[in-house]
């Protein structure tokens, strides 16, 4: 982890990073916080004790693959969204859990953040950006999500739609108030 330090120590803070790591140390304060400012971020974590990737990410997309995040760690970050208390510029978030025998609880989870649902017969609209870090040419646009679920931040009624399948938590923030969302719902 010292070289890795030393790297973002010295450089300035970067658009795009892509780090898989387990380790036993974790990154100094400054190295930690330019991770965390980076426009987009592909992290795989293997050590729940380094860094705290989900709690303090600053930027506008991030894939976490995880193998020690729990769903109060997802329930946290979803809360904080919505409360404004962090994730400002968040447009983009998923996060796969590794560990084998460990799903996202859907009902419980959503029950938590305090989930609005969309009419199961109605068609909800599929939430999917360009890629600020493109990894293959061939998928220059975020994956889609496309879910009946969503929740509303509370400083400016801005709508993020959802999407749990098994170990995945996909998490996409609209350009749109809750009424303005509800209007692109089929």
């Amino acid at each position: 982890m010292a070289t890795v330090d030393n790297f973002f120590s010295s450089h300035p803070v970067l658009k795009s990073i892509e780090l898989g790591y387990w380790a036993k140390e974790s990154l100094s304060p400054e190295s930690e916080s330019k991770l965390y400012q980076a426009e987009s971020i592909r992290i795989s974590q293997y050590d729940r004790k380094l860094p705290p990737v989900l709690r303090n990410f600053q930027g506008k997309h991030a894939t976490l693959d995880c193998y020690l995040c729990e769903a109060s760690d997802l329930i946290e970050f979803v809360n904080r969204w919505k409360s404004g208390e962090a994730y400002q510029k968040l447009e983009y978030l998923k996060i796969r859990i590794l560990r084998e025998e460990f799903g996202i609880p859907l009902d419980e989870t959503l029950n938590a953040i305090g989930a609005q649902h969309i009419d199961a017969t109605r068609k909800p609209p599929t939430h999917t950006l360009p890629k600020l870090f493109i990894e293959y040419a061939f998928e220059p646009m975020t994956n889609p999500i496309i879910s009946h679920s969503y929740v509303v931040r509370e400083s400016d009624n801005r709508v993020a739609s959802v999407l749990i399948e098994g170990k995945t938590l996909s998490f996409g923030v609209w350009d749109k108030t809750e009424e303005e969302f509800l209007s692109m719902v089929d």
